[in-house]
């Protein structure tokens, strides 16, 4: 069954595939309709699931400010005062902006930046686990399963191909949290099952976590704005209208699916000793108390939760290294040649980690200290110019990398130090500029 899905996913990926010009293989000619964006903006934004289900574990409900309330702000912020202008400005990557007002090498910079930021290792990771979890397939042929269905019909049919995909994936992601929720409110009951075995502190927002571990995610929730897949999708709308209505239906979908997402979290926890964990809590979870037929369909709407990821980020990261290759070929063909470039370097990067969080949180400080105040000033202002814009991007980067190097000094989160240079930087050497 979970093998159908599969192919049955590459299937209406490879329909329809022949294009008259880049801008319909890459943004779908900016026609995007309110269903579509919809689809593909709520799907991408969920690749992490099984970290989701093992926060919730760890930490309880603290999840939804981390992983929700943060980011819901965050969309809120980007529907308001930069949506708008990334659709009017005409500027269709975060790189080209840097390029347009920094220069050849600082927009080189932000390309290598943003690569990492948005690579799909994680989600690679995540696929593997939900695959070795079912079939017990070697971890790496696990990887090399998973980029082999997504760049399949990417690779032929751009991004209507995974629009299309989406569509599936956002019924499926939905069915499989329904079912089990329901199952587990069946079996066990409700609110107070969860009050009198979840662990201690699981249902209080005031949880354990350091103050500024919890405020470096409010930060990284910020990558909403420097997030290629996000401003793909903004810039892919078909007009203002669309793009409002779109954010502001996603932010409410997210909700709901936090809602299922954490509650099955927390019955996780409420279940299962932690001492027993072996593999995520949201995969036992559903040995225990689904039934194979159903335990199916759970599955496969974790694997449609990965998937739409995993083709979105390698596709958008395919576009950022084809638009530096300099050549005389199509951009349709130097962004397949991006795919090819994008999975050998998620593949390199899943090897050199061992939590998908990590990735996240690595990469997350860096690119937000070196790119998140440039961009907004550059969208704010279009003729935003600065003299040395290659050492504003590539100082506050390198702080944070050795922020985390040095494993955290004085217990600060490397995002600030980063952040708090780049802020330095930017106001001090704009203000050069005009001297």
């Amino acid at each position: 069954m979970i093998i159908l899905y599969l192919f049955i996913i590459l299937l209406i990926g490879l329909l329809k595939n022949n294009y008259s010009s880049d801008e319909e293989f890459i943004f779908s000619s900016r026609k995007l309709t309110l269903p579509a964006f919809v689809a593909t903006f709520v799907t991408t934004w969920y690749g992490g699931i099984l970290e989701v289900g093992r926060f919730t574990f760890e930490n309880g409900i603290i999840t939804w400010v981390i992983f929700g309330f943060f980011y819901y702000i965050a969309a809120l912020f980007l529907l308001v005062f930069i949506a708008p202008r990334i659709h009017r400005n005409n500027i269709n990557t975060i790189p080209g902006y840097f390029h347009k007002n920094f220069g050849y090498t600082s927009g080189l910079l932000s390309s290598i930046i943003i690569l990492f930021l948005s690579s799909t290792a994680p989600y690679l990771m995540i696929f593997a686990t939900i695959f070795n979890h079912i079939y017990d397939i070697n971890y790496i042929y696990s990887i090399f399963i998973g980029l082999l269905f997504s760049i399949s019909y990417i690779i032929l049919g751009g991004f209507k191909s995974i629009i299309r995909t989406d569509k599936i994936q956002f019924v499926l992601m939905y069915t499989g949290f329904v079912i089990i929720l329901i199952k587990l409110y069946t079996d066990f009951g409700g609110i107070s099952f969860l009050i009198n075995h979840a662990p201690q502190g699981h249902l209080e927002l005031s949880n354990k976590l350091p103050i500024g571990y919890l405020l470096s995610w409010l930060f990284i929730s910020m990558i909403t704005f420097i997030d290629p897949n996000i401003f793909h999708r903004v810039y892919s709308a078909k007009n203002k209208k669309i793009l409002s209505k779109g954010i502001l239906y996603s932010i409410v979908l997210w909700m709901i699916f936090d809602f299922l997402t954490i509650s099955t979290g927390l019955y996780a926890s409420a279940i299962i000793k932690s001492s027993d964990i072996t593999s995520s809590p949201y995969l036992m979870l559903s040995d225990i108390v689904l039934p194979p037929y159903l335990q199916v369909f759970f599955i496969i709407s974790l694997l449609s939760i990965v998937m739409s990821t995993i083709d979105s980020f390698t596709f958008t990261s395919a576009i950022t290294i084809g638009n530096e290759i300099k050549n005389k070929k199509s951009m349709k063909f130097n962004t397949r040649i991006g795919l090819l470039i994008t999975s050998i370097i998620a593949i390199v990067i899943c090897i050199s980690f061992n939590k998908v969080i990590d990735i996240w949180y690595v990469f997350g400080s860096i690119g937000a200290s070196s790119l998140l105040i440039p961009l907004i000033k550059i969208i704010f202002n279009t003729d935003y110019k600065i003299n040395y814009p290659t050492l504003t991007l590539l100082i506050p980067a390198s702080i944070a990398s050795i922020w985390i190097y040095l494993g955290y000094p004085y217990n600060i989160d490397p995002i600030f130090p980063g952040m708090l240079s780049s802020f330095i930087l930017n106001r001090t050497i704009h203000k050069l500029s005009y001297v």
